[in-house]
């Protein structure tokens, strides 16, 4: 019985020694109300930058935005997999491409059609000027403690973004 109790002791001090050491079994952390509208409006980010491009590589050739586009609908399917495993609505589900929930992104997205469709050398400069707000959205977005889920997403947009950046200034 004390042998019982002897490693029963031993085992406890060793995972609380390694929840100390390496932060192990934390409780989960859940996306705050703010965080959860950021997701909301971050994967509507990406559904305009993957309908923009989209558009625009339909009306002014060229494979880069087919391919920018295709990426894009991978980033908007990694935020959606945060949505979900948090039970929070995706308001891209519902919405036909270059319709949006969001007011502001709907007007961005009329906005830069408008100036992306004038030209190549003008549609070029719209999807710099998409990846340079992804990219300030996100880096402000990983300012604040987040879920490890949502901090692995986060990054792995950023890291997109930021090729998709080099590839429309090369």
């Amino acid at each position: 019985m004390l042998k019982k109790k002897s490693l029963a002791v031993i085992a406890a001090t060793v995972a609380i020694s390694t929840v100390a050491q390496f932060g192990v079994a934390q409780a989960a952390v859940r996306p705050t109300l703010a965080q959860k509208l950021q997701l909301q409006y971050l994967v509507e980010e990406e559904k305009l930058a993957r309908d923009v491009y989209t558009y625009l590589a339909e009306n002014v050739t060229s494979a880069k935005f087919a391919n920018i586009a295709r990426s894009e609908q991978t980033h908007m399917d990694q935020i959606a997999a945060v949505l979900k495993s948090y039970n929070f609505y995706n308001p891209t589900t519902v919405r036909a491409a270059g319709v949006f929930r969001d007011k502001s992104l709907q007007a961005l997205y009329n906005e830069l059609i408008a100036r992306g469709e004038v030209g190549i050398l003008e549609a070029y400069q719209v999807g710099v000027d998409i990846e340079n707000l992804d990219i300030k959205d996100l880096q402000e977005m990983q300012k604040e403690k987040m879920p490890a889920d949502m901090a692995d997403a986060v990054a792995r947009l950023l890291a997109g973004s930021k090729n998709h950046l080099a590839a429309f200034t090369r």
